[in-house]
């Protein structure tokens, strides 16, 4: 009996790997998915961006001086100026998680 089960056991493995094989090969043969193409943006998006790039380029440096002017030191100016800018950019996408204290 113990014979039995243990040619059994052997004959399901060799089976399953037989399977595994077989859908790897397959796998490999299919064609890969079509890649996905972004439409290029057109002039008046492409200005759009621009504008905004722009705009934040100029907001960034006219807080960059009003810090300096207010604590002096333009390489800590630079690091507060960028980690608000990034925070904005994160509240306005929608991308930050408040929590709140545990209800009591």
């Amino acid at each position: 009996m113990f014979d039995e089960s243990s040619t059994a056991t052997r004959v399901l493995t060799a089976a399953l790997l037989a399977c595994a094989f077989i859908g790897t090969v397959r796998a490999q043969e299919s064609a890969p998915p079509p890649a996905f193409t972004d439409p290029a943006p057109s002039a008046a998006e492409r200005d759009r961006q621009d504008d905004a790039q722009r705009a934040l380029a100029d907001r960034r440096e006219r807080m960059i001086d009003e810090c300096e002017q207010n604590h002096g030191s333009e390489v800590d100016c630079k690091r507060e100026t960028d980690t608000e800018l990034r925070a904005e950019g994160l509240l306005s996408r929608g991308l930050v998680v408040h929590l709140r204290a545990p209800a009591r």
